[in-house]
């Protein structure tokens, strides 16, 4: 079993737990939980290749949410 876990500590942490909190990868189980103003997602799969693919794949949600929370934020 392959594991990772990323933590993101972010004035935007609580959107960005509500918009990705129902994601899911193939051939991964995703766990996502609040801790204080961070937003953890633990990732486990079978192999190395669909972990990577995971992580890329929340890597980029969270970025797009974050950025996306920005804009929202400006207007």
């Amino acid at each position: 079993m392959h594991r990772a876990e990323i933590k993101i500590k972010s004035r935007f942490a609580e959107t960005i737990f509500h918009a990705l909190r129902q994601e899911e990868a193939p051939s991964a189980k995703i766990n996502c939980r609040m801790e204080g103003d961070a937003v953890i997602f633990k990732i486990e799969t079978e192999s190395i290749s669909n972990l990577r693919a995971a992580l890329n794949s929340f890597i980029k949600w969270i970025d797009m949410v974050e950025r996306v929370a920005e804009k929202v934020e400006e207007l």
